[in-house]
């Protein structure tokens, strides 16, 4: 409870909350403005669930809320109401899923509390099927009016939805511009109780300045007053208005810009005439733009998009600090994340609309939410000021009626029949109907059904004809199967759900690779071929940037390709030109923003450094890097999943793509990339060469946890990528470390470094093993979980033995002593009927800190040769683990896997808790490459 002195002190909505049930269970919706605490309604709402031993469910609009988010519930719960179980902590975004330790986490829905974009929650519970047990999970959804978005507002739509049919044990939706009758028919649609609260907490004061004098418009805590017209006549420039502000005592100030460019150009206008007032050192690990360091000792700063993420954190914590006067920014700074803003100013309040091809007044919904970033609850000004001007009468009729908080943008529609082609198949693929009637019944259910129903008959019966349209695209693409009384979804369609994308990019990709597999496996690196990796990732990223997902092919693009990228047209690229005649479009020079963006995303995934990446194209900056290739990294990710799970060799032919039949003479081919195309998405998302990902997980004693891009990148042009070279601790070693990752404001970085790659694999195993442990516990296979991490040589076989044998495989020892240079073992699967027998190589070192090589990685393929078996998989289970490099080496292997001891004990405790199958387990063990624990499929149930 916040509190003044010895009082407690709440808001009137948090008041309202209460009194309205929120720590009794009720579900609501909590309507209220910026600065009227509506987060700590959330946190009680999560407090409540953890007394009562349910999990929180945090729902974001976007990754940025999530981390701070993330990091606010680590320091609110992790320690008194969760023990210091960092496990206990997720967050799942577009970026990935984590946990408290930053570690990958694959059981996202398990977590005690799971902080979570709606998009990749709405992923995450229709991936293994219909979800059950929702009924002990607390919801809180923040920004909900992002339901009406015309961009993202279908799939937060279609989660909620999915929600409603399942339940909860309460639902909290939170948000700050949702008008009276939006907010009424939403509350009516989720039977949720109704929480309004008209008046802000602090007083905000917002000023149209035009030639004639100002327009005034004020929202207090007793009320909105409307605009009013003072005669005074004040200043208009913009560098006049934030010389006011400043003078007044109202910083720091954010400016508010329309265009990008703006943010640089006015902040570079702004610090020409300011001295230099702070000698600010950044931190190691910031990889900062030299113009924005310059700005940043003047006391201002631009914040924008275009910027790289550690940056844009950057300048946050600088505004945090009260490092910073004047920040110019678009709405990145806006969008719910809370900062200590004294005023703002407008620069422009209008965008360009290239459709009516002119400028156009922002949402009043927008304008709103950036101006109530002043004047907020926990900041030391009484009120806040938000600045803007208009140049015409008309320009300040269309203010003022922006200005005007006593009116509220009407909710947008979320869900169109324009929408349908990329949710019909979330509905099927994840259980929630089967035929075109329950289909059509579940989207009728939807709130924008609803909204559509009330203007005109009362039903959305024209929906019928576009529902249709969308199954017999699905059934065409080889998603669902109709079986005259309701269709079946194939694996391929689940696949294609699970992953997000449309059914025509998974074909794109499956084409691609079924006519070119032959012609790109001499590129595949092997033990005898260094093979090119970084072609085929180039020619892998310029498909991405190909693919349906950038254009209308199957729908709307659900990705767009910065306009940067190909605004100079293509620039000279030598890769393009020698791969041409492999590349997925040719010739390559004909989409430009393909080329380019391929050429920037291969560059900065082999390590490429900002300056060299910024030189590429003209004009752009990291920021834009960083967005284009998540959207690569993404889609990689979403092919090698649909890949490996829709061509098991568990599944008939008859349930596949009919790419991915066994008739099909490239069909190993094409299987051996699923895991390559997985190692590429991981490049693609952190920027880095293969076999330096194991230092993205070193864990450092110091100021921050983990090694940034920009020190990972240092370590590995000096040659310190491998871990027993990271570890030396001679004097050569010593000095080679400190050039490449030098000490840095009294922190010994070259020290830690060497100490976390000492313990790398210890602090591994040792937060898995703890894991582990109590999932086995609950079990009663303690014992082989035990032998699993602990035994080594021949006692790990047998501890494998015991564990196959416990979830019902058999396997057998073929090297019994008679029959030396043989596998191991033979895990003997039956399949369909039939015997599909895996040989296996167990692999142990003594020392934790010792690493399996690639020789003995690749020792299993000659052992099952002079056993008689070279047709047959093989396996080779690492313990402690494998060397970094051997993922890349072995990509042309393709009858060849490699599991680690903690992903195999992950898998055997999957099985135990029946949220994976063994013929799971063959696909996963028998894809080649690298079997990882977040591989593996979760099933909901």
């Amino acid at each position: 409870m916040p509190r003044v002195g010895d009082e407690v002190s709440i808001t009137d909505a948090q008041y309202d909350a209460l009194s309205a049930g929120l720590g009794g269970g009720a579900s609501l919706l909590v309507s209220a403005p910026t600065s009227t605490g509506k987060t700590l309604i959330g946190w009680w709402a999560a407090a409540s669930a953890l007394e009562q031993d349910k999990r929180v469910v945090y729902l974001v609009s976007h990754r940025a809320l999530a981390s701070q988010k993330f990091e606010e519930i680590q320091n609110l719960f992790l320690k008194d109401w969760l023990g210091d179980d960092a496990t206990a902590l997720v967050c799942a975004t577009g970026d990935g899923v984590y946990d408290a330790t930053m570690r990958a986490n694959s059981a996202p829905l398990a977590a005690n509390i799971l902080v979570a974009t709606y998009e990749k929650y709405l992923a995450l519970v229709s991936a293994g099927g219909p979800p059950q047990n929702l009924r002990d999970v607390v919801f809180v959804c923040d920004e909900v009016q992002l339901i009406g978005d015309g961009s993202r507002g279908k799939h937060v739509e279609l989660l909620l939805s999915v929600l409603k049919r399942t339940g909860w044990h309460q639902f909290i939706g939170l948000s700050a511009v949702m008008d009276d009758d939006g907010a009424v028919q939403f509350s009516n649609w989720l039977d949720l109780g109704l929480v309004q609260t008209a008046t802000r907490e602090k007083t905000i004061r917002i000023e149209a300045r035009w030639a004639n004098g100002c327009l005034m418009a004020t929202s207090t805590p007793e009320g909105n007053l409307p605009p009013a017209q003072e005669p005074h006549v004040k200043a208009r420039d913009l560098n006049e208005m934030i010389r006011e502000l400043l003078a007044s005592g109202k910083c720091p100030v954010i400016v508010f810009c329309m265009k990008v460019d703006d943010t640089y150009n006015f902040a570079r206008k702004w610090a020409k005439g300011q001295p230099e007032a702070q000698n600010i050192l950044p931190p190691i690990d910031v990889d900062l733009d030299a113009s924005l360091l310059g700005h940043i000792n003047k006391r201002c700063a631009f914040h924008n998009a275009e910027m790289g993420d550690d940056e844009r954190s950057y300048v946050e914590s600088l505004l945090e600090n009260n490092q910073v006067d004047v920040v110019f920014a678009t709405s990145t700074l806006a969008a719910g994340v809370n900062f200590p803003l004294g005023s703002a100013i407008f620069s422009k309040w209008k965008r360009w609309n290239f459709e009516k091809k002119m400028p156009v007044p922002i949402r009043r919904d927008e304008f709103q939410n950036m101006a109530g970033r002043v004047g907020r609850m926990g900041q030391a000004a009484e009120e806040g000021t938000v600045l803007a001007t208009a140049e015409t009468a008309r320009d300040l009729s269309e203010l003022s009626e922006l200005m005007d908080f006593s009116k509220q943008a009407t909710l947008g529609v979320g869900i169109t029949p324009d929408d349908f082609g990329s949710l019909i198949i979330q509905l099927f693929a994840g259980g929630l109907c089967a035929t075109k009637e329950q289909a059509f019944a579940l989207m009728s259910s939807t709130l924008s059904a609803q909204r559509e129903a009330e203007k005109g008959d009362g039903t959305v019966d024209h929906w019928m004809p576009h529902l249709h349209v969308q199954i017999e695209r699905l059934i065409s693409t080889h998603c669902l199967i109709d079986v005259g009384t309701k269709f079946v979804v194939t694996e391929f369609g689940r696949a294609v759900a699970r992953a997000g994308i449309k059914p025509e990019s998974a074909e794109f990709f499956l084409q691609y690779l079924s006519g070119n597999a032959q012609a790109l496996a001499p590129l595949l690196p092997t033990p005898e071929n260094e093979g090119h990796d970084d072609d085929l990732l180039f020619i892998f990223a310029h498909g991405s940037l190909l693919a349906p997902e950038f254009d209308t092919v199957g729908g709307a693009a659900t990705r767009f390709i910065h306009w940067r990228l190909g605004n100079p047209g293509p620039v000279a690229n030598p890769r393009a030109e020698r791969l041409n005649g492999l590349l997925f479009e040719r010739p390559w020079v004909a989409n430009p923003h393909a080329a380019n963006g391929a050429r920037v995303v291969s560059e900065w995934a082999s390590g490429a450094a900002r300056a060299e990446l910024e030189e590429i194209v003209p004009n752009i900056r990291m920021g834009t890097i960083h967005a284009t290739a998540r959207d690569v990294s993404w889609l990689l990710f979403a092919i090698s999943q649909v890949i490996s799970s829709a061509s098991s060799p568990t599944l008939a032919d008859e349930a596949k793509h009919p790419i991915l039949h066994s008739t099909n003479p490239n069909l190993q081919l094409i299987r051996s990339f699923a895991r390559v195309l997985r190692r590429y998405s991981t490049r693609v998302a952190f920027g880095l060469p293969s076999e330096c990902h194991w230092l993205r997980e070193l864990e450092l004693k110091g100021p921050t946890k983990r090694l940034s891009r920009k020190q990972i990148v240092n370590l590995h042009q000096y040659g310190l990528s491998r871990p027993h070279l990271l570890m030396d601790g001679s004097p050569q070693y010593d000095a080679v470390r400190q050039a490449a990752v030098p000490s840095h404001n009294g922190t010994n970085y070259p020290n830690l470094i060497r100490d976390a790659a000492k313990n790398w694999k210890v602090d591994q195993r040792r937060h898995y093993r703890k894991r582990h442990a109590t999932k086995a516990k609950s079990h009663g296979c303690d014992s082989e979980i035990t032998d699993l991490y602990e035994m080594k040589g021949t006692e790990l076989e047998t501890a494998i033995r015991a564990m196959m044998k416990d979830i019902s495989v058999v396997c057998s020892v073929l090297d019994d002593g008679l029959n030396q240079a043989w596998p191991d073992l033979k895990i003997e699967f039956t399949l369909n009927g039939l015997p599909s027998d895996v040989v296996a190589e167990v692999k142990s070192k003594e020392k934790e800190t010792s690493l399996v090589p690639l020789n003995d990685v690749t020792e299993v393929l000659s052992a099952s040769e002079l056993a008689g078996l070279p047709t047959h998989h093989c396996i080779t289970v690492c313990s402690p683990g494998v060397e970094p490099s051997v993922p890349t080496s072995i990509s042309g292997c393709r009858r060849l896997s490699v599991v680690e001891i903690v992903d195999l004990a992950e898998a055997y405790l999957r099985i135990k808790d029946g949220n994976l199958s063994v013929p799971d387990l063959y696909n996963w063990l028998t894809t080649p490459g690298i079997a990882l624990t977040e591989d593996l499929p979760f099933n909901n149930a």
